[in-house]
């Protein structure tokens, strides 16, 4: 959904998503990610690729375990942004260079009531949907 709501409320030009599974990769791309990347060092690069050498402005980690964050730490750009939305339980790097200079880190646990109001505003629009697994 994050996808989605990227759509309808902002003007990014450019979404590149990372997972670890091929067939998470496939759905992101049905909802409209740009680029759908295998976790790694090559993604690392790809990111650097697509912008320039300059990382990525905004980083919206999902997950927030160890691996992840390292990697928002490693594709940020200076006065870039992180946002840790995953309860994973890792720590994002922190030191000198790590993240970039001048790049925020936030890390949310709710949003506001007006913010849910607007998330189902996008829902009855039909500009954002949800996929749904059942499990037994």
């Amino acid at each position: 959904m994050t996808i989605q709501i990227l759509r309808a409320l902002t003007t990014a030009t450019t979404v590149v998503t990372v997972d670890t599974d091929d067939r998470k990769l496939e759905t992101v791309r049905q909802m409209g990610a740009d680029e759908a990347l295998l976790s790694g060092d090559e993604a690392i690069t790809r990111i650097k690729d697509l912008t320039g050498q300059q990382g990525a402005e905004v980083i919206l980690d999902m997950v927030g375990i160890d691996p992840t964050l390292r990697m928002a730490a490693q594709v940020a750009r200076v006065l870039g942004h992180v946002t840790i939305v995953g309860l994973g339980g890792g720590a994002l790097p922190v030191d000198f260079a790590s993240p970039p200079h001048e790049c925020s880190v936030a890390s949310p646990y709710w949003g506001s009531l007006p913010e849910l109001m607007e998330v189902i505003t996008l829902a009855q629009q039909k500009k954002i949907r949800m996929l749904v697994e059942h499990f037994p």
